[in-house]
């Protein structure tokens, strides 16, 4: 099968906290992005762009198998450099890479849910904590919206 391309709107809704009680910090994301979603017959990928503030872009790519469609990869290249993958209750290590340190982290997902298609577009919704060396640094709860334009 040839790959199929399709322009897309990508609205991103996160709370993302650290540290914990009184000290814990909690950041609001929102962003919008405008993005390509394809398929090969097997495989959707959404690919987007991320500014990183003062730290440029980042180049994103979360993809899914369509018979796996609730495990999901991240895959972040630029300012910030890592892979994640997400399935329910499932651990993965990765290596995040910021240019001037790299560190080894596991993502603990809690909750995935995917009803993205290629046809539509739709919700994906992340919720994970990000360890290191098996402590919970940061708790994030993420909302993608994937419209096709």
């Amino acid at each position: 099968m040839k790959k199929q391309q399709k322009q897309v709107k990508i609205k991103i809704f996160a709370i993302v906290v650290r540290g914990e009680g009184e000290e814990a910090e909690k950041d609001n994301i929102r962003i919008t992005s405008e993005g390509t979603m394809s398929f090969d017959g097997k495989r959707v990928e959404i690919c987007y762009v991320e500014s990183m503030g003062e730290n440029g872009m980042a180049h994103n790519a979360l993809s899914f198998d369509v018979k796996e469609p609730n495990m999901v990869t991240l895959a972040r290249e630029g300012a910030v450099s890592c892979v994640m993958t997400f399935s329910e209750n499932g651990r993965y290590g990765g290596l995040y890479n910021l240019g001037f340190a790299s560190f080894d982290f596991t993502v603990a997902t809690k909750r995935i849910s995917n009803k993205v298609s290629f046809e539509k577009g739709g919700i994906l919704l992340l919720d994970y904590n990000t360890e290191l060396q098996g402590i919970a640094v940061q708790a994030s709860r993420f909302r993608f919206d994937i419209s096709v334009i």
